[in-house]
């Protein structure tokens, strides 16, 4: 500490003997050196962004979080919003210019020149950068073609950007929940090593994920676990609970896009509440759910056989439904006690090992609302998903298995009785 003061004050002291006129100058020549001697500015993204405060470590474990674009709003835009990626070509020498909403861009294939306003950069690949509102920017391919995505944040079913036909559509992500006053706009990389995880945590606004590369397997507070692969994404609203882990032999890459609270942490550690804090079992037995239908039962019996639909209902995991060899064809119609919203369903696939296993399946109601298919990541337990619908009825169909006997050991349903 005293050398460090020492050393201060012999600055000091040298600044006290160089005259006024030596002072501008010196102040002009550092001024020239940063700026590189005048003409237009050229700003190079950082090899390694810094990482994302978590909120003393929430994303946890040993997943490698990097910040790639961070923007600060101001204000939250008006009416629904959702991210609607767009994937753009551009040949060597080729330059985009337009003006569109908010965006995040990122680099796929080779770097690229990104003009917003005044300010040059050149976005190397797999980095990112942010486009303000309104403003209007120019994507220019330089040393080759440029791949890359305009992640916009738009209005549900938005074309693609202005002025470039070939855009082709990535994704689009449900309308988001719960939008901070004053949001910060976040873009981050995530990389989940073989046998990592991240921490269960929240976030104080929306996020969207987009798996890149590998598989993880995804949980959050509304809809259980279920696995993601190359080009699947999700939503999730403010303040649930979410993890990524990593149980295959090799990296797992995802890419996330927040709006959240500035005055909140960014990530804050939390719990996944038990099963039965979701409320009460609505399709259980026990309280008035029913089987309505079913495609087939094991040996043509009926419902109430030992390997009936009812079996479904009653809350024991050691009894369960076979079908007669329906495979794919497999369905059964489960009848709630009122007219309910259906807020997430459970589905617990039976399995012989190679056979009889439901690896997805699709809720369709009686008033014609579809939601899935939901992928079941194993046989060894419930998986919920959000449905958010209006039914009395849900007919749960078999999408994928690996055919024979297929089934359920249990069904769960919750939400609330419409009055």
């Amino acid at each position: 500490m005293n050398r460090e003061i020492a050393g201060t004050r012999r600055g000091l002291g040298l600044l006290a003997r160089v005259q006024l006129p030596q002072i501008v100058l010196l102040m002009i020549i550092l001024c020239l050196a940063a700026c590189g001697g005048g003409g237009t500015t050229s700003v190079t993204a950082p090899t390694e962004p810094p990482a994302v405060s978590m909120g003393g470590g929430a994303l946890g474990g040993n997943a490698e979080t990097t910040l790639l674009a961070r923007e600060a709003l101001g204000r939250a835009p008006s009416g629904d919003l959702a991210w609607i990626a767009h994937e753009i070509r551009l040949e060597e020498g080729q330059r985009l210019e337009h003006t569109h909403e908010f965006a995040f861009v990122y680099a796929l294939e080779r770097a690229h020149q990104l003009k917003v306003e005044s300010e040059d950069r050149e976005v190397a690949p797999r980095a990112g950068a942010a486009v303000p509102e309104g403003t209007g920017h120019s994507h220019e391919a330089a040393g080759g073609h440029s791949l890359f995505w305009e992640v916009r944040l738009a209005s549900p079913g938005s074309g693609p950007p202005p002025e470039a036909p070939n855009a082709r559509l990535v994704f689009e992500s449900p309308p988001m929940e719960g939008l901070p006053g004053s949001p910060l706009a976040t873009f981050v990389h995530v990389l989940v090593p073989p046998g990592g995880e991240t921490s269960v945590h929240t976030h104080p606004g929306p996020e969207f994920i987009y798996q890149v590369a590998g598989e993880i397997e995804y949980q959050n507070g509304l809809i259980g676990s279920i696995p993601m692969v190359s080009g699947d994404a999700e939503g999730i609203p403010p303040q649930v609970p979410v993890q990524k882990r990593n149980p295959y032999d090799q990296d797992a890459e995802f890419l996330s896009w927040f709006l959240v609270s500035p005055l909140e942490p960014f990530a804050s550690p939390a719990r996944f509440l038990p099963s039965f804090d979701r409320g009460e079992n609505l399709a259980s037995a026990g309280r008035g759910g029913r089987v309505s239908a079913v495609s087939s039962n094991f040996g043509g019996a009926g419902t109430d056989s030992s390997f009936g639909a009812n079996n479904v209902l009653d809350g024991d995991p050691s009894t369960q439904w076979s079908s007669d060899g329906d495979g794919d064809g497999a369905w059964i119609e489960v009848e709630l006690p009122e007219e309910t919203r259906v807020r997430s369903v459970g589905f617990w696939t039976r399995t012989m090992g190679a056979s009889a296993q439901v690896l997805s399946f699709s809720v369709a109601t009686d008033g014609g609302e579809v939601r899935g298919p939901f992928q079941l990541g194993d046989a060894a337990a419930v998986y919920y998903f959000e449905t958010d619908v209006v039914a009395k009825r849900l007919r749960f169909e078999a999408v994928e298995t690996s055919g024979g006997n297929t089934g359920a050991v249990e069904i769960e349903v919750y939400g609330d009785p419409v009055r």
